[in-house]
């Protein structure tokens, strides 16, 4: 059996590759190589033709080495998406609504303020609660090494999710199925935003705010 770790790693010599990107690189193209030369021989290929062809179809090392690069690199990118925005910013999404649901299941009333003949209705409790939903968005976020945008999201992600399902309810309102009230009354259309988006997206931006910038470091 040819050694296709030293066989592969030959051939790559001359690329500029950090010890790490060759490793990985090497022990794919090897394991690549092996494969095909087993299956080569299983189909009663001799051995050294075997070895022969299996060389010759990765004949292009640099580009393979190339892809396989390309291939890692956008993996690990869209694994640190997942891991410093989308799985931070559900945590506060599963948080916030989790909160809003208990209240109404409990029976809680809004407290329904008004600013002059606009209503508002407000979930005291809920807001008063926004604020560590912003926090452990953005405090996740950070841990998870994620830039100050990410961080920014994860925890407004619950008025994220609310505005862009009021853009789709408010699309069909307005295109599909036209609310007749909606287009003579924007006032409260506005009203409705500022009480369920704006407000709750200040009280997750204040829990937010203390991890948004980037960590200390002790002193050692």
């Amino acid at each position: 059996m040819p050694d296709w770790n030293r066989l592969v790693r030959e051939r790559l010599s001359g690329l500029e590759l950090s010890p790490a990107q060759r490793d990985a690189i090497v022990a794919e193209l090897a394991s690549h190589l092996e494969d095909r030369y087993e299956e080569l021989c299983a189909q009663g290929i001799g051995e050294s033709e075997a070895i022969a062809r299996s060389l010759q179809e990765g004949a292009d090392w640099p580009r393979l080495a190339r892809q396989i690069e390309r291939a890692k690199r956008k993996e690990e990118t869209m694994n640190n998406r997942i891991k410093s925005l989308w799985l931070p910013g559900c945590v506060s999404l599963t948080a916030a609504m989790g909160l809003l649901m208990l209240l109404q299941r409990t029976g809680f009333q809004p407290r329904l303020v008004w600013v002059g003949s606009m209503p508002l209705m407000l979930y005291v409790p809920w807001l008063v609660a926004l604020p560590l939903c912003g926090a452990a968005g953005a405090y996740l976020s950070r841990r998870a090494g994620g830039p100050w945008l990410a961080r920014v999201v994860a925890g407004l992600f619950p008025a994220i999710v609310i505005l862009g399902l009021a853009v789709l309810a408010l699309s069909s309102s307005v295109v599909v199925e036209p609310n007749v009230f909606i287009l003579r009354h924007p006032l409260h259309l506005l009203f409705g935003l500022f009480n369920w988006i704006v407000l709750p997206a200040a009280a997750l931006l204040l829990g937010a705010m203390p991890f948004l910038t980037a960590p200390k470091l002790r002193a050692t």
